[in-house]
């Protein structure tokens, strides 16, 4: 930031703190409206504040790239300069939380998830409803679980080496060969580092899964953005369309509060509803006004296509190694497929 943003952004965290000491809204996150009129009265003006929001919104997309690539401390430096503009930017704190998480994964150290699990709950005050800090808080607990049981394991580990420890000296007072006592810790260390390998596999397939679902969900919502503008371009709409506009606004209100396979089927039936919108829009527009935006929107069914194909070969390939290993790893159930269409 140059230093007039610098004191914009310095202006924001004075109204934040304000408004964290206003008894009438301390109880819950400010809304947006509410931040701005806070801004208002300590100084901000209109352009100040539309500045600061699209400089926050820049951050956002900047963190959202990085993370999509893997760099996480990137994606973090952008998060944490977009929630510095506006605590309250939709979808941020869960970027955050999830950088953190893959952070933590790497360093396993305290605050690096402590970071993950603050953002994620931040997120939830934010939007209760976003599904990946909830996949961040599953994750974070389910890795709790599964290093507990190396705790675990390390001890029953300690006990069975004293007890080989015990064997050894009734072997050797009764004179028996010290080969098959060799072979039995051969084997039980064999044993362990297959049971770390196969639960390092699960980890990391199910992760893979949640990235690329994020990816598919990312591709759906760009077209969708773009649903609004191809009915706008017709003039008179027929009733057909009246109806099937409705139909549709109803379809992704039922997205918003599925999930698995329901989402799924919800998806499907609104990109038939979607094709039905494209075909009538072309029997009562003008071909020059929406020529560049059927374009725009069929590019943005191949990514879908594309990234659902992704997600599909993900989950096959976890879905394997939880056929494989269940028994052993409980707490790892099958996910659905995208059905193709």
């Amino acid at each position: 930031m140059d230093n007039y943003e610098d004191r914009l952004a310095a202006q924001v965290k004075a109204i934040v703190e304000a408004g964290e000491t206003d008894h009438s809204i301390g109880e819950r996150p400010l809304t947006l409206d509410e931040l701005k009129e806070l801004a208002i009265s300590m100084g901000l003006n209109e352009d100040q504040w539309q500045a600061l929001l699209v400089r926050a919104q820049k951050h956002l997309r900047l963190a959202d790239d990085h993370l999509k690539a893997r760099n996480y401390k990137d994606a973090i430096s952008e998060g944490e300069q977009a929630v510095a503009i506006n605590p309250y930017l939709v979808n941020c704190n869960a970027i955050l939380a999830k950088a953190y998480m893959m952070m933590w994964f790497d360093d396993h150290l305290p605050e690096t998830r402590q970071k993950a699990e603050y953002y994620a709950k931040k997120e939830l005050v934010v939007d209760p409803r976003d599904q990946q800090a909830v996949m961040v808080l599953s994750t974070l607990n389910k890795k709790a679980s599964v290093l507990e049981q190396d705790t675990k394991s390390r001890k029953k580990f300690i006990y069975i080496i004293a007890g080989v420890v015990v064997l050894v000296f009734l072997l050797v007072f009764f004179l028996i060969s010290r080969n098959s006592l060799n072979a039995q810790q051969e084997k039980n260390q064999q044993e362990t580092a297959a049971y770390k390998q196969v639960r390092d596999e699960l980890i990391e397939a199910e992760e893979d899964v949640a990235s690329k679902l994020d990816l598919v969900q990312v591709a759906i919502d760009q077209r969708n953005s773009m649903i609004p503008d191809l009915f706008s371009v017709v003039q008179t709409s027929p009733a057909e369309m009246t109806v099937l506009d409705s139909t549709i606004k109803d379809l992704q209100l039922q997205i918003k509060n599925a999930e698995g396979e329901a989402r799924f089927e919800l998806e499907n039936s609104l990109d038939a509803k979607v094709d039905e919108a494209k075909k009538l829009v072309q029997l009562h527009a003008q071909s020059s006004a929406i020529e560049k935006l059927l374009v725009q929107i069929e590019g943005s069914e191949n990514r879908i296509a594309f990234e659902k194909k992704n997600y599909n070969e993900a989950v096959k390939n976890y879905n394997i190694l939880v056929k494989k290993h269940g028994d052993q790893f409980p707490e790892y159930e099958i996910k659905p497929y995208y059905n193709e269409h």
